[in-house]
Order: C-alpha cells, then sequence, then structure tokens
C-alpha cells in the first residue's frame, strides 16, 4: 500500500492538518485529522453518502451535533483517538456550544480488576476515566499529549 502524507490547511484555517492519501479496493481514499480543532473527514465522508448516514446512526448526539460540512460537501466529525495502552481522547458536554476534549490515560488492568469486571483474555488496559483531564475546544493537541499520543515509539 503506498500512503502519502502532507499536513494541509484545516477547515477552519489552521496549517496542522494532516491529510493521508491511500490506494483502498482500488479507490484512492484521502483523510484528515486537523490537530488545530480536532476534527476529521476523508473522501468517503461526503454530504448525503451512506458512510455519513451510517456515522450519524451509530455517533452521539454530541457527535452529530457538531458534524459540519466544508465548501467541498466533506462532512467532518469531532475525532476520538484511541491508543489502548497509552489513553484515550473524545468530546465530553452537553451541548454543542458546552463542550470540551477529554482526555483519560491507560492502565493496567490488575487481578482484582478481572475480579470485579469481566475484561476480554487478551485486553491488557482499561481507560482511567475516573481520572479524565479537560481541555477547552481549541486545545485537541494538548489533550493528545495527555496520552502521549507525540511520543515517538521505541
Amino acid at each position: 500500500m503506498n500512503i502519502k502524507d502532507n499536513l494541509v490547511i484545516g477547515p477552519f484555517g489552521g496549517d496542522a492538518c494532516y491529510e493521508q492519501k491511500f490506494e483502498q479496493n482500488g479507490e484512492q481514499i484521502t483523510t484528515w485529522l486537523d490537530f488545530g480543532s480536532g476534527f476529521t473527514s476523508s473522501t468517503q465522508l461526503k454530504k448525503g453518502s451512506k458512510l455519513v448516514e451510517d456515522t450519524k446512526a451509530t455517533s452521539p448526539e454530541l457527535y452529530r451535533d457538531l458534524m459540519f460540512e466544508d465548501k467541498e460537501d466533506r462532512v467532518w466529525v469531532p475525532a476520538t483517538i484511541t491508543l489502548p495502552a497509552k489513553g484515550m481522547v473524545f468530546i465530553d458536554g452537553t451541548s454543542k456550544d458546552d463542550w470540551k476534549w477529554s482526555a483519560v490515560k491507560a492502565i493496567e488492568i490488575t487481578e482484582e480488576d478481572r475480579k470485579l469486571k469481566q475484561y476480554p483474555a487478551d485486553q491488557d488496559y482499561r481507560m482511567d476515566m475516573a481520572n479524565a483531564s479537560q481541555f477547552e475546544q481549541k486545545n485537541f493537541m494538548d489533550a493528545l499529549e495527555v496520552i502521549g499520543f507525540f511520543e515517538a515509539e521505541e
């Protein structure tokens, strides 16, 4: 698979929008993750597409309320970033006017945890929801820092 990465101008005008182009099943696909806003889109997330309708049907109400269309009829949705051994970043709030980014770290599942709840045998980490950190809407990258998103893998 030939993957091409690039930084481009995002939907809100910032220059920290990660663009990735690749081919899948003979189709050229481009995805975007705007690090300035925390929103994501792709060439498959077009206004009226089945993928947009499926996304709306399976997303929480707040995510649906925050979806927006750009001038090219691409639909942008808030990103949820999950790194199983590091943590998760997601939106949390009560309305499209009252929300923040939340970051939770992953913690190892202990034997005591396994006795209290059933975790899949191959799952070694769980999200520490009790110790979530919250960040303002424009601070998506700060939330990603909490979970070590930008740390280089050794």
